[in-house]
């Protein structure tokens, strides 16, 4: 097997009638998250598969269907290719005639112009036709699209391209509605804020704004030495990284060495974006030259992977969220985040590829917060002997002890009953020691700092546990 990339129709070209002239093998080439198969002999094209735009197989003209399929290689000429010396497979179009590379790229580029000339006509392949006057087969128009008329006719694609032409220009037909499937379907990201100092905003201003107007995103807060991303969809915060309760200390005493980004991108990206922070990876930090780039993106489309590709070089890194093999988004991040059709790197960058998983962990952040404060609670009023077994029994697989202060050792992440019963078992200790009256005073007394980001976050529910009488 062999893989690389192509950048011109030359590239193209010369692949199957050059490199692969003797050889036989199915060749994938990967095109703005989808692919195109096509089956080759000795520098012919004998066999293709491609998605068939929604239409029955049998209505289809296949030479059609793969010329349009490879229009895109025409209107950006970078791809990447994976090449398998295997026989013709069962699912592929099979074309009554061979047609030949240099053919093919012939007949590519004259279809292309005319297909242009249409567009320039009726802006979308997908807009359906309406008959203003009767001519000859006019049923075979009316109602539907012109994609659809043009893989289905019997007539070759340039024919039956310039017969649409003609027949819109000599008012014959029109256009009736415009149903492009890609509506709404737009993909934004937006860097509402970049590298703002939190000396020079109101932190809980800027917290209340977002979560009133439902915002979809996330808010990195960082410093030398820190790097806070907190994950916020539909106005409700869901995850934190990385999961610790010392974030909410950074918002209560901001420093003038804290900044701010703040990014809005759609939920369906958002929830793949986030990946980037899981562990469990089924890449990690492999160097490219031990993976053929061409190969994973065919393998992401056929296995129809659900997940985060990220290539990393220098201090830039390249995200392509996936959803069922389909490529939702490709996000660029250096100075900033932003959506980008840059290819991907060609040398010299780490290859990170991991799946889909749940990754809202905001409730666990905030019971970590409440053990903390129990813990300090605790230890104020306790003396040697009871610290000592204290951070003997904090110290687990999922708990870890560090300079008087509980945090996670793992992603708490499906852990809640584990969580919920060490704090249950807190407090059951502070209650012992202090009693329940000056136990709740003292609580209160340290969570008050907290109110306002209780308030401004809106996360009443994770502070039922206080409500329901846990201090018992």
């Amino acid at each position: 097997m062999i893989s690389g990339y192509l950048s011109s129709q030359q590239d193209f070209v010369d692949l199957i009638n050059s490199y692969l002239f003797n050889k036989q093998g199915v060749l994938e080439i990967y095109l703005e998250g989808r692919s195109i198969e096509l089956y080759v002999e000795n520098g012919y094209i004998k066999g293709f598969y491609n998605e068939t735009e929604g239409l029955k197989a049998e209505e289809i003209n296949k030479k059609s269907l793969l010329l349009y399929s490879l229009f895109d290689i025409l209107d950006n000429p970078s791809a990447l290719f994976s090449f398998k010396n295997s026989p013709e497979r069962e699912y592929h179009f099979k074309l009554e005639e061979p047609i030949s590379a240099e053919e093919l790229i012939l007949q590519l580029q004259l279809a292309y112009q005319e297909f242009k000339s249409l567009l320039n006509l009726i802006i979308t392949p997908y807009a359906t036709i309406r008959v203003l006057k009767p001519f000859e087969n006019m049923q075979n128009y009316e109602g539907r699209t012109f994609v659809s008329v043009i893989l289905t006719s019997n007539e070759t694609l340039i024919s039956e391209t310039r017969k649409l032409q003609e027949l819109l220009r000599a008012g014959f037909l029109d256009i009736g509605q415009f149903s492009t499937p890609e509506a709404g379907k737009s993909i934004e990201v937006d860097c509402i804020l970049k590298d703002v100092s939190i000396k020079n905003v109101n932190i809980f201003s800027v917290l209340e704004s977002l979560i009133i107007s439902k915002f979809t995103g996330f808010i990195n807060i960082y410093d030398n030495y820190n790097n806070y991303e907190l994950y916020i969809q539909k106005g409700k915060p869901i995850a934190l990284y990385p999961y610790n309760f010392d974030f909410f200390d950074l918002l209560l005493t901001p420093r003038a060495d804290l900044a701010m980004d703040v990014v809005s991108m759609p939920e369906e990206i958002i929830n793949k974006f986030i990946l980037k922070h899981s562990n469990r990876r089924l890449i990690s930090g492999l160097q490219d030259s031990f993976i053929e780039l061409g190969k994973t993106f065919i393998g992401i489309i056929k296995s129809e992977f659900t997940g985060l590709l990220m290539l990393q070089k220098a201090n830039e890194r390249m995200y392509f969220a996936y959803d069922n093999g389909v490529l939702l988004a490709s996000l660029l991040e250096n100075e900033k985040l932003k959506i980008c059709n840059a290819d991907p790197y060609k040398d010299g960058f780490l290859v990170d590829l991991i799946s889909f998983e749940p990754m809202e962990n905001f409730l666990e952040v905030m019971h970590l917060l409440f053990i903390n404060v129990v813990y300090g609670v605790i230890l104020r009023h306790s003396n040697q002997v009871v610290q000592s077994i204290l951070y003997y029994l904090s110290s687990s697989d999922l708990f870890k002890v560090m300079e008087g202060s509980i945090y996670y050792r793992v992603n708490p992440r499906g852990r809640r009953e584990e969580i919920l019963s060490f704090l249950s078992f807190l407090l059951d200790v502070g209650y012992k020691i202090l009693g329940k009256k000056k136990l709740e005073e003292e609580l209160e007394n340290s969570l008050h700092p907290y109110k306002d980001i209780f308030k401004v976050l809106e996360v009443e529910k994770y502070v039922e546990f206080w409500n329901e009488g846990a201090i018992s």
